[in-house]
C-alpha cells in the first residue's frame, strides 16, 4: 500500500455492460465496465417508496475491490452478483467504509466465502468483533493507496463522515468517488428506478435529505456545516470525480449540478419554495 493523494487519475475507457449487469430497473448495474453497483433497496419512510442499500465492486486489471459489504439481509443476492461480476477472478480487498451494519455486517461472510481476500481501511475496532480474522486486516489512512493494475484505489479523508472510522475512496480510472453516508442522493423512488443514475431521474428531495442526515450523520444539526463546503469543493476541484457512488440513494453521474443540493441538504438550510 502506498501513500500518495496526488490527482493521477487515468482516461477512462467505454464498453457495453453484458445485458446481466445493464439498466433493468432493479440492481445489480454496472456503472462502468469495470465497477459493478449492487446491493438492494428497502421500505422507505415513505410509504410505497424504496430506499437504497448499496455496495460497489470494482475490477483492476489485477486486482479487484469491494466497497462496502451491503446489508446482512441481502447477502444471497448480492454474493451472487459479486460471482457473476468476478467471472472467476479472486475478490482480493474488502472496504467496510466504516463499521455500521450495512456497510460491515456481511464482512465475515465475505472474508470465509473469499479467504484470500483482506480488508482494509480504519480496521481498529475490528479485531475485537472478528478475533480470528485479524491477521487479514489491513489499516488505511487518508492519502494510502491500492494498486490495482490500471488503476489506483485511494483513500480518501471524509469530509462529511459518519463515524469515526469513516474513509471515502477513489477509483482514479473511473474517476468514481466512494462516498459511504455523505451525499446520499435520498429521493425515495417507485419500484423500477432502483438502478437509476442521477441523470434518469428526479432531483433529490432536500427535506428528505436533511431528515437522512440528522438520523444518520447526527451532528448536522448541531453545528454550521458550511465550514466543511471549502474542503469538499477542494476535493472535487482535485480528484474531478465523474460519478458519486453513496451507499444511500442513486448514483450521481451530475456531480456538478447535484453538490449545491447536497450542501443544502447537509446545512440544514431551510427548504426553498
Amino acid at each position: 500500500m502506498t501513500n500518495n493523494l496526488r490527482d493521477h487519475v487515468h482516461a477512462s475507457h467505454e464498453a457495453q455492460p453484458t445485458p446481466r449487469f445493464g439498466q433493468t430497473g432493479t440492481l445489480p448495474r454496472a456503472i462502468t465496465p469495470d465497477c459493478l453497483w449492487t446491493g438492494r433497496c428497502l421500505a422507505s419512510s415513505v410509504p410505497d417508496m424504496h430506499a437504497h442499500y448499496s455496495l460497489y465492486l470494482l475490477k483492476g486489471s489485477e486486482k479487484t475491490i469491494l466497497i462496502d459489504t451491503g446489508h446482512p439481509i441481502h447477502w444471497d443476492p448480492v454474493r451472487q452478483d459479486v460471482e457473476d461480476f468476478l467471472q472467476g477472478r479472486p475478490l482480493d480487498y474488502i472496504f467496510p467504509t466504516h463499521s455500521e451494519l450495512p456497510h460491515s455486517g456481511l464482512l465475515e461472510r465475505w472474508m470465509r466465502a473469499f479467504p484470500q481476500a483482506v480488508a482494509v481501511g480504519d480496521m481498529r475496532d475490528y479485531p475485537l468483533y472478528h478475533p480470528s480474522l485479524a491477521p487479514r486486516f489491513r489499516q488505511a489512512e487518508p492519502g494510502d493507496s491500492l494498486d490495482l493494475g490500471d488503476r489506483h484505489f485511494l483513500f480518501l479523508p471524509p469530509v462529511w463522515r459518519d463515524l469515526p472510522d469513516t474513509l471515502w475512496g477513489f477509483d482514479t480510472k473511473d474517476r468514481i468517488i466512494f462516498l459511504s453516508d455523505a451525499c446520499a442522493y435520498f429521493h425515495a423512488h417507485v419500484p423500477g428506478e432502483c438502478d437509476h443514475l442521477s441523470s434518469e431521474i428526479a432531483p433529490p428531495d432536500i427535506a428528505m435529505m436533511q431528515d437522512f442526515n440528522d438520523k444518520a450523520l447526527h451532528w448536522p444539526r448541531f453545528t454550521d456545516s458550511h465550514a466543511s463546503f471549502l474542503e469538499m469543493d477542494e476535493l472535487l476541484a482535485r480528484l474531478r470525480p465523474r460519478l458519486l457512488a453513496g451507499a444511500h440513494g442513486c448514483v450521481v453521474d451530475t456531480p456538478g449540478d447535484t453538490m449545491p443540493l447536497f450542501k443544502q441538504g447537509i446545512a440544514m438550510d431551510s427548504v426553498r419554495a
